[in-house]
């Protein structure tokens, strides 16, 4: 069982805030990836003394670890490794937690004494730029990303902010999309579509942060769920209720045919959720559809009906006044959506209830 020193070059680097945590707390919480690492040492300059905050994150990240704060390098042949090349070496491969990474980090860190002076502003960006997701649409991937990751890390920069309160964040756009499609009349319409896509990329902001902080749960994954569907019900009734006014029947009509559609697809979704009693996840059926049939036809379709895709979509049809046909086609693809959605669930029942029966222990 060893035990690892952690050097920085001061206190101002051991808690610099990288991606928004104390560069020390990540360092720790890197080390728990190996059993065979008995405890750590953080070092920094003479006069320093921990902070609260880097305290209690390496209470958070590695519970069952113990940490010593300490103001002078070990001496002799202690593992001592430099802190910021440490870290910096983590967040090259964030998006992994092997213990082969953590091993070449280690590695790394040992051979240098001193790292740049920007090597955790580097870091920061390292971590960021990883928290992307692998099913991540193209408008996601290509338009959302970019700006959903600024975003973050200027939140990640204010102490006391966590992925919680971005979901807020999401669902008061959602909230002002909605009042602004139902009150503005055509202004409102505008400014509601603009919102729509506004919540899209701000929905990706409380995920990255949860990525980056380590603070991932099944919860905030279910709220972040429910507030998509949410706000994409309140879209489609507010873009109805709009032409509605403006009287403008058929597209009014076929509205309210993509907002039950859309309504009666989510509550089956709902509803295996909690059958199953797994987290709210509206993802089941596009995961389940690249399974049988990973094609590039099935990849593209799926690809088109992704918020992502048609928040964009619809905010540019929209703004280039083609609202009658959003609905049209809102209604046609919800229509399709919900039918597939219905016959993925139904296909799939006879499974998740067979998996979510208790084992009955043999008789004896």
């Amino acid at each position: 069982m060893s035990h690892i020193f952690l050097v920085f070059e001061n206190a101002a680097t051991v808690e610099c805030n990288v991606a928004g945590l104390p560069a020390g707390a990540r360092a720790v919480h890197a080390l728990t990836r190996d059993d065979g690492i008995s405890g750590c040492t953080l070092v920094a300059d003479q006069g320093w003394t921990a902070s609260g905050e880097l305290i209690l994150e390496c209470e958070r990240l590695a519970p069952g670890l113990p940490v010593v704060f300490a103001q002078t390098p070990p001496a002799g042949d202690a593992m001592a490794v430099c802190g910021e090349a440490f870290v910096a070496a983590l967040a090259r491969h964030h998006g992994s937690a092997s213990r082969d990474d953590l091993l070449f980090a280690l590695m790394d860190a040992r051979r240098r004494r001193t790292a740049p002076q920007n090597a955790l502003r580097r870091a920061s960006r390292d971590i960021l730029a990883a928290t992307g997701k692998r099913g991540d649409g193209i408008v996601s991937r290509y338009v959302n990303r970019p700006i959903s990751r600024a975003i973050s890390g200027q939140l990640l920069k204010v102490h006391g902010v966590e992925p919680s309160h971005a979901s807020i964040g999401t669902a008061l756009l959602g909230l002002c999309m909605a009042l602004a499609l139902v009150l503005g009349r055509d202004a409102g319409l505008i400014a509601g579509a603009l919102l729509f896509q506004a919540a899209s990329i701000f929905d990706g902001v409380d995920g990255e942060m949860a990525r980056a902080t380590f603070r991932t749960s099944r919860t905030g994954a279910a709220l972040d769920s429910a507030i998509d569907a949410a706000t994409n019900l309140g879209f489609v009734l507010g873009v109805t209720v709009n032409v509605a006014l403006a009287g403008d029947r058929l597209a009014a009509s076929a509205g309210g045919i993509a907002l039950v559609a859309l309504a009666a697809g989510l509550a089956l979704i709902g509803r295996r959720a909690r059958a199953t009693r797994q987290p709210l996840n509206f993802d089941v059926v596009k995961g389940h559809l690249r399974q049988r049939s990973h094609t590039m036809v099935m990849d593209c379709l799926i690809h088109l009906t992704m918020r992502d895709f048609y928040a964009l979509a619809c905010a540019l049809l929209i703004l280039a006044g083609f609202t009658h046909f959003v609905l049209l086609a809102f209604a046609t693809v919800a229509i399709g959506w919900f039918g597939v959605t219905a016959f993925v669930l139904a296909r799939t029942s006879q499974k998740f209830s067979v998996a979510s029966k208790p084992v009955t222990p043999p008789l004896t």
